[in-house]
């Protein structure tokens, strides 16, 4: 073998595995609950955009199939990892939004109870049942709409 084809076999050889390589990636992104804030996009897409113009330099300079076939798995495996990554930063970014709704509807319930519990220090019945349903009970009694 030439130096030529010891070349082409260790390009093929690394660049292929590189492509296996994405996995791992793809699976850290995928389990990722933070909305994988540690990726970047940025440099993910510019691997991608390295990778195309590869294919593109491969097919029209170099005619070599294979050099375009593995910077083309190359240019997927990234493009993958942006499209998991902004997908988990949108998902992140929702579920966020709904957990910010549930803690303000939790401290609105909390000012609710605050406000019964200072109603009933300041209540007329005196240790008598001050809930707000005793208070709406007699209320009705007084509406005679109750007995």
């Amino acid at each position: 073998m030439t130096l030529a084809d010891y070349s082409m076999t260790a390009f093929a050889l690394l660049n292929g595995g590189r492509a296996v390589a994405y996995f791992p990636q793809l699976i850290l992104v995928y389990r990722d609950q933070h909305g994988a804030t540690s990726v970047s996009l940025v440099t993910w897409t510019l691997f991608a955009a390295a990778n195309a113009a590869t294919v593109c330099y491969a097919l029209a300079v170099s005619d070599d199939r294979i050099m375009a076939i593995v910077f083309s798995l190359n240019a997927i495996g990234c493009l993958a990892i942006v499209g998991l990554t902004a997908f988990k930063r949108i998902y992140s970014e929702r579920r966020g939004a709904m957990l910010w709704h549930w803690i303000e509807s939790l401290r609105q319930s909390q000012n609710l109870v605050e406000s019964d519990v200072s109603a009933e220090v300041r209540s007329p019945y005196c240790g008598q049942d001050a809930s707000p349903r005793a208070w709406h009970r007699d209320d009705m009694i007084r509406h005679g709409l109750m007995t």
